[in-house]
């Protein structure tokens, strides 16, 4: 049989005797996924962002991305969701925020977008140091200021990515200037990623090869 336990993240499978001895073990480390703008159930999304196909209504839509979502992440992974979740209303199949944050695999860091209302005790934004390299995340992008969610933030003049999502499928990947240097962005959002949370690893080749080609 099998247990798992959790050492400086990493995931250690113990393999034990019918009687309690223990045969081996396996080590897996434990991954970071970044993905924003589930919008789940929220109907008109699926005109906005462009979703049908391969979804045609609600339920095709939710029980889509949530599958996709769990065929990366495992319980044990870290997935940063860059606001914008799900819709709450006495309406909906989700009573509240908790019932739709169950069905998702991973420890889900939620920040908050502007269809967030009901995410309590969230930040607008984080940054942090990932797997080396310096990240601010925010669910708008850096040069947008909006209105009715008011916030202040400074990015650091040695950040290495700025990742968001607010924009759909417009567009995967821009630049930002902080003081003299021009820093990445990168839309995480679901609909230009294959529905799917992506980690740090595709992201940086998406930084590369949009870099590739403003050299050219």
């Amino acid at each position: 049989m099998k247990q798992h336990s959790l050492i400086g993240g990493i995931n250690i499978h113990l393999i034990t005797h019918q009687h309690g001895g223990i045969e081996g073990f396996i080590v897996d480390k434990m991954a970071i996924y970044f993905t924003a703008d589930l919008h789940l159930h929220h109907k008109n999304i699926i005109r906005y962002a462009h979703r049908n196909p391969p979804f045609g209504n609600i339920a095709e839509m939710d029980n889509g991305l949530i599958t996709y979502w769990n065929s990366v992440a495992t319980i044990h992974d870290t997935v940063y969701h860059l606001g914008d979740f799900c819709f709450t209303r006495k309406s909906n199949i989700y009573s509240d925020y908790s019932d739709a944050m169950r069905m998702v695999h991973g420890r889900t860091v939620f920040l908050k977008g502007n269809h967030d209302k009901e995410l309590q005790n969230t930040d607008y934004f984080i940054c942090k140091r990932i797997c080396g390299k310096k990240v601010f995340m925010r669910h708008w992008p850096p040069w947008e200021h909006p209105p009715r969610f008011p916030h202040s933030f400074n990015i650091p003049f040695d950040v290495d990515l700025i990742l968001c999502g607010h924009v759909h499928d417009k567009w995967k990947y821009h630049v930002h200037s902080v003081g003299q240097r021009r820093i990445p962005v990168i839309n995480v959002g679901t609909d230009v990623w294959r529905y799917k949370p992506i980690n740090l690893s595709t992201i940086m080749e998406e930084v590369r090869r949009n870099h590739y080609k403003e050299v050219e």
